[in-house]
């Protein structure tokens, strides 16, 4: 039971421990008077990005599209195609 638990749950789970340690790492920063690494920033907003991207539909449109990829997609065009024999001893 706990372990269909932790499957159904492990996307919001990671995106929630992205987000906190975020704001944990911005807070500890003002609070020492730090000033933050550039590519910890990067990495961060990158890392949140993508969570926000992920719980505000980019993953929504994506599966959208391969939607009407497969509906736009029918039976092969070609259904009977002769073989062609090259020569190629002439090229």
């Amino acid at each position: 039971m706990k372990q269909n638990w932790l499957n159904d749950n492990i996307k919001p789970i990671l995106a929630i421990t992205v987000v906190v340690l975020t704001f944990a790492y911005f807070f500890y920063c003002a609070a020492k008077g730090i000033k933050p690494d550039p590519q910890i920033l990067i990495a961060i907003v990158g890392s949140i990005g993508t969570t926000l991207g992920y719980y505000f539909g980019y993953s929504q449109g994506a599966a959208k599209k391969d939607e009407v990829i497969a509906s736009q997609t029918s039976s092969p065009t070609v259904t009977n195609a002769e073989t062609v024999n090259v020569d190629q001893t002439k090229l």
